[in-house]
């Protein structure tokens, strides 16, 4: 079996509400999609998220090197030989710069690899050692009194036992929001705060000190950019710290690991570099005794992260809903209880929607 094509879209979908934080504000989500067709009929799908201009390649950058620089190289390939196809990118696009591009092509051979063995991705990844991802609600930055609202509204149509809310914009108004949305919730809910690197070290240890004091603070994500000003605050604070942006590669898990940087990480599949590359930081926290929480984004990035989540022992912290308005995929995930879990169809297990694709396909 040989590689014969490598078909690239790019996706642009509307959210179902504005995000918004420190970075920016984003109305639809972009991702990058790959198709790897083989010689015998059999294809493998990949996805990436797009999160230029706040980090990461753009979408331009994404397809031109897909194009350019991967297309050419891995035609004639055997999709078997998964290890000597990221190397051969790797020669052509330096892993640490170009994660996302990379991972759209490595989880398009995870697919095809499930599907040539029949399969679940779960199974070639060590098999079921949890059952699925547990999901936690996501309160849009607002007014104090909206986000209570949303909280209150949120937790009563759904159950949620963890909500998740952007920081790091302003200090001062930051806690009025925090100290709003927790006096909206119960006693058995806590909050996940995200910096996205927002604050300098002396804005975050005095204003996370106020929130950590208030109650209900279950985990603080990324709010400052520097591993050393991270490891301050896990050294001053007793929440435990996420790291996100902390983290691309697997050299950056160690780095996080040996610093006491966090004793959580938010895994991004498309940021890390990929399935294999998600896989081998989740080996890093768990031998370091650390915990984990795996974005679920959407589409294919979302049924990669649910296969990731049921083999990784490390992961234990919920990650926040999708958020899109519609899908490329035709068989969505299974949710049930606050839970996602996958089929047991092989590889990804899902099936494209090629109408919808041609609907939301942007040229670039």
């Amino acid at each position: 079996m040989k590689i014969k094509d490598l078909d690239i879209y790019a996706i642009d979908i509307p959210r179902s509400d504005t995000l918004k934080t420190s970075y920016g504000s984003n109305e639809t989500a972009t991702t990058i999609l790959t198709i790897i067709k083989t010689d015998e009929g059999i294809d493998g799908y990949g996805q990436a998220s797009v999160d230029a201009p706040f980090y990461g390649e753009t979408a331009e950058s994404m397809v031109i090197n897909l194009k350019k620089h991967v297309k050419p190289n891995i035609i004639g390939l055997n999709p078997l030989n998964h290890t000597n196809i990221l190397s051969v990118i790797n020669q052509n696009l330096p892993f640490h710069n170009h994660t996302f591009t990379i991972s759209a092509i490595d989880m398009a051979l995870w697919d095809l690899k499930g599907k040539i063995m029949n399969t679940p991705l779960y199974n070639l990844l060590g098999g079921k050692i949890n059952e699925g991802i547990k999901l936690m609600g996501f309160v849009h930055h607002d007014t104090p009194s909206e986000m209570a609202n949303h909280a209150k509204q949120i937790i009563k149509e759904k159950g949620y036992k963890v909500l998740k809310m952007k920081i790091g914009m302003d200090p001062v108004d930051d806690i009025k929001r925090y100290k709003a949305v927790i006096d909206a919730i119960d006693d058995d809910v806590c909050i996940q705060v995200d910096g996205n690197t927002g604050y300098t070290i002396d804005q975050a240890l005095p204003t996370l000190k106020i929130m950590e004091n208030l109650g209900k603070l279950g985990t603080i994500e990324q709010p400052v950019y520097r591993n050393k000003d991270m490891t301050t605050l896990a050294k001053h604070l007793s929440t435990p710290i996420m790291a996100d942006e902390a983290i691309y590669g697997p050299i950056d898990a160690i780095d996080v690991v040996e610093n006491k940087s966090a004793s959580l990480a938010l895994m991004k599949i498309s940021k890390h570099g990929g399935i294999t590359s998600v896989n081998n930081i989740g080996s890093i926290f768990d031998s370091a005794g650390l915990g984990l929480s795996i974005a679920i984004y959407y589409d294919l990035i979302a049924v990669s992260a649910v296969h990731l989540a049921c083999c990784l022992n490390a992961v234990r912290w919920p990650s926040p809903a999708t958020d899109l308005e519609d899908t490329i995929i035709d068989n969505p995930l299974i949710e049930k209880n606050n839970m996602i879990y996958p089929n047991d169809k092989p590889g990804l297990g899902v099936e494209l929607n090629f109408d919808k694709i041609e609907k939301y396909k942007i040229e670039i």
